[in-house]
């Protein structure tokens, strides 16, 4: 490998030669460049590459960091069994590996969409759980995975998602209240998964990180089969990934990467902790840092680096432009969300035709899907095509789970829920008709003697039948299941889709089939798209056109860049929002870590926008005060005058105190117009000219 291509910080990572290492690798640092240089490094060193296990939270980005080290042994057929995969892919290969540890190694996998059915069966039978809980299936699923993902008991839970971890009487009557029907919810819950042999996303980590720290056996045994573990995005784990992974420190070097900065998954469960006490919880541990930045100019590394200085927590980050200066982040004042989403979808089109600056160098980042709606409508009437990252992927889709659900049952007979949703596809087959033809089939013993039951009942279209007993004798080939299981179910597909099928939904079966077509068997394939759903993007275009614009929510855009990039409503109750503010300071700093994220997406450009309606009012000695305006004497001070909210506590913002000479601080000539209509400069009318002629 060619060390000559690191910088002295990557190079001192890469070389490490003492048990644990933590590299705190700032955003556009070359993370990935550092780990894969890592794992090739060991390699070359004589490390054996099976002994090696590298952990990410995508398996995208896990099989492209194996690819790049496997380019670079083109010879070595040794170095081609480096293993890459996500925390829930590796502890899945380790129970299937391992029947003799783990008695759950042929349990079928179930996502969250098989979750949600069984707690709104649960919560169907007991309607009293949503009357006294006021939470519905969803709700009472969130709770159950970030309890097990948090290591949290129910009263803490609860007390953390639900009553913003308030620790008074009320709150206490309140747990009390409703603990006894969560008791009884998950416990049904967790008896359900075992008779049907169901493992859910939560069980996979909690049976290997339970099980190795239980079983010293085990543990000794599944340990040694590793030397070292590389972790990419360490600041994203949870305290289950955590206690998994701490089973392997004894016995395996851990060279954790992330950034601490750039944790903004609490609501998942992560714990920026696992980064910032590393030191403290792993003996023999060292932490280095990476701070030459590849990606931004030092002009947008100024005001992220100033944002992280505001914090009360000491991330000691100082990030450096590789690459130099450039052109100072712009701030956009707009009246309204329309007129901001206006400005952006023109200026994309400026760029675009005037500076010949194609569409996918332009990023908009904003905080939920729903946000992004001004800014579709403006693309699509100016029909500039974009693509919308954060969407449901076509994995979740329910025709391809419609589809995927023949291919469940004949992994596993006992899967109800599958067979609810295969049998319900089927015509004069609802609810209650399925729940009878299911509770006889489960006291079957194969996929031959349900055939032979379904066949002596009055079935209306016989491709109920036939679909199941076309692909029954092809659990190893997966990719053939579906195309056949495909073409026995499309008539009734169709039906069922309409208008939508031959256009919008029967593509998606040749990227199923494609993706299938890696995998040795049925329940391995099932697994693996359940453990990671793929192309989790929407399009308002045919994938035929490559050049778009890239609308993503912050939480979806690690791993993005653009030349160009808008950071939206970045106002007063947005960051931090007033969610989080009331939740208290942890809540905040993770909005302030989203920004953060945010703002080193951009390579050459950024562009952060805000609304002044919700800015009204908001004494400020920012520089937002100080709104660029030498061309009219418009006073923007005005309409910048501090309040407090609702309850009286002062609303915080995170550019508040924001250096002036740190942006450009702008308001569209539009909203210039609008706002010199509505802001009057004329004389006051004083207290003493209105009242009682008292003569």
């Amino acid at each position: 490998m060619n060390i000559e291509k690191l910088n002295d910080s990557q190079r001192k990572a890469v070389e490490y030669n003492g048990k644990h290492l933590l590299v705190l690798a700032g955003a556009g640092t070359g993370k990935t460049h550092t780990i894969i240089s890592r794992a090739a490094y060991l390699i070359a060193n004589g490390v054996q590459s099976k002994k090696i296990q590298i952990l990410s939270f995508t398996r995208k980005s896990a099989s492209e960091i194996v690819e790049r080290v496997n380019s670079m042994f083109r010879d070595n057929k040794d170095a081609k069994q480096l293993n890459g995969s996500t925390f829930h892919a590796w502890c899945m290969n380790i129970i299937k590996t391992n029947p003799k540890v783990f008695k759950v190694s042929d349990y079928t996998v179930i996502d969250r969409d098989d979750q949600l059915s069984i707690f709104k069966l649960i919560c169907g039978r007991s309607p009293k759980v949503i009357e006294e809980t006021r939470l519905n299936a969803k709700a009472l699923l969130d709770l159950y995975s970030f309890a097990r993902n948090t290591r949290k008991n129910i009263t803490d839970t609860v007390r953390f998602k639900c009553l913003n971890n308030s620790k008074d009487e009320k709150a206490n009557i309140e747990i009390a209240k409703i603990k006894p029907y969560l008791v009884s919810v998950f416990s049904t819950y967790e008896s359900k998964k075992r008779e049907r042999k169901y493992l859910d996303y939560d069980d996979i980590l909690n049976v290997v990180a339970i099980g190795l720290k239980n079983n010293k056996e085990a543990r000794d045994f599944i340990t040694s089969q590793y030397d070292h573990i590389l972790v990419d995005e360490m600041q994203d784990t949870n305290p289950l990934q955590w206690d998994l992974l701490s089973s392997f420190q004894e016995k395996c070097c851990l060279f954790c990467v992330g950034d601490d900065a750039q944790s903004i998954y609490a609501f998942r469960g992560a714990d920026f902790t696992n980064v910032h006490k590393f030191n403290e919880r792993v003996p023999d541990s060292e932490t280095y840092r990476l701070e030459d930045n590849y990606r931004s100019t030092q002009e947008i590394l100024n005001l992220s680096n100033w944002l992280l200085k505001q914090s009360p927590l000491n991330y000691n980050k100082q990030l450096r432009a590789t690459r130099g200066t450039g052109e100072l982040p712009v701030i956009m004042n707009f009246e309204n969300e329309w007129r901001e989403a206006e400005w952006v979808s023109c200026d994309i089109l400026e760029n675009y035709t005037n500076d010949g600056l194609e569409y996918n160098n332009h990023l908009i980042l904003v905080r939920s899907a729903f946000a992004g709606r001004p800014i579709e409508h403006f693309l699509l009437e100016k029909k500039i095509p974009y693509i919308v990252i954060g969407g449901v992927g076509i994995m979740a889709s329910a025709h391809i789970r419609d589809v995927a659900s023949a291919l469940r049952i004949i992994a596993n007979i006992y899967d109800e829920i599958a067979w609810m949703r295969y049998l319900q596809l089927w015509e004069k087959i609802g609810d209650v008709t399925a729940s009878k033809l299911i509770n006889e089939l489960l006291e079957l013993s194969n996929i031959e003697e349900c055939l032979v039951l379904l066949k002596n009942k009055d079935l209306k279209d016989p491709n109920l039948i036939n679909t199941l007993s076309a692909i029954k004798n092809l659990n190893n080939k997966p990719s053939d299941a579906i195309h056949i299981a495909l073409t026995n179910m499309e008539s009734r597909l169709a039906f069922n889709y309409k208008e939508e099928w031959e256009q919008k939904r029967r593509p998606d079966f040749q990227i199923f089939m494609k993706l299938a077509e890696k995998h040795a068997s049925i329940g391995e394939f099932i697994a693996e798209y359940v453990l990671d759903p793929q192309l989790n993007e929407s399009y308002n275009t045919g994938s035929d056109i490559k050049d778009k614009v890239t609308i993503s929510t912050i939480h979806s855009a690690k791993g993005l860049e653009s030349k160009v990039c808008y950071v939206i409503n970045v106002s007063v109750g947005t960051y931090p929002s007033s969610r989080s503010v009331s939740e208290g300071e942890d809540s905040i700093e993770e909005e302030r870590r989203v920004l953060y994220v945010a703002l080193t997406r951009a390579k050459d450009e950024l562009y952060v926008t805000r609304i002044i309606q919700k800015i009204q009012n908001y004494n400020s000695t920012s520089n937002f005060g100080h709104i660029h305006n030498e061309s009219d004497n418009i006073d923007y001070k005005q309409i910048t005058e501090r309040t407090k909210d609702d309850k009286g506590n002062p609303i915080l913002y995170f550019f508040d105190e924001l250096p002036s000479e740190l942006t450009i601080n702008e308001i569209s000539e539009q909203t210039k117009s609008e706002i010199s209509t509505k802001t009057y400069t004329g004389k006051v009318i004083a207290e003493n000219d209105f009242g009682m002629d008292l003569s």
